[in-house]
């Protein structure tokens, strides 16, 4: 039986996945540490990146640097801001992947929504 390998990090070296920062903060099968370990290796690859491209090399893919430093950001945030962090990066996500029609009303409707939440929480 085959494994998908994409969505679990060998045992012991989560840095090794291939990840999207959205993706690793809703990992379940990650520890809040694991985390992190995967994320400071994606930054550190995006900053690699964003040197080669500055150097004139030809780097592949564009850096997700920004997207990864907004989930290293949410990973110390109290459980309910990091929640929130992690939909409001999900929707951001999802517009900017070119959502459209009906999903891409309901995703800037949900993001405005929450968005307004996270700045004023519940006492």
């Amino acid at each position: 039986m085959a494994t998908d390998n994409t969505t679990r990090p060998p045992r012991g070296q989560p840095h090794t996945m291939a990840a999207e920062p959205a993706k690793t903060l809703v990992d379940l099968a990650l520890s809040k540490d694991q985390k992190g370990e995967v994320l400071d290796t994606l930054e550190q690859d995006a900053r690699q990146l964003s040197a080669a491209s500055a150097e004139g090399m030809a780097g592949g893919e564009p850096s997700e640097l920004r997207e990864i430093l907004e989930a290293k950001a949410s990973l110390a945030l109290p459980p309910v801001e990091h929640a929130y962090a992690v939909v409001l990066n999900d929707l951001r996500a999802r517009l900017a992947g070119g959502a459209s029609g009906a999903a891409r009303g309901a995703a800037e409707q949900a993001l405005a929504a929450l968005g307004a939440m996270a700045r004023h929480p519940a006492p």
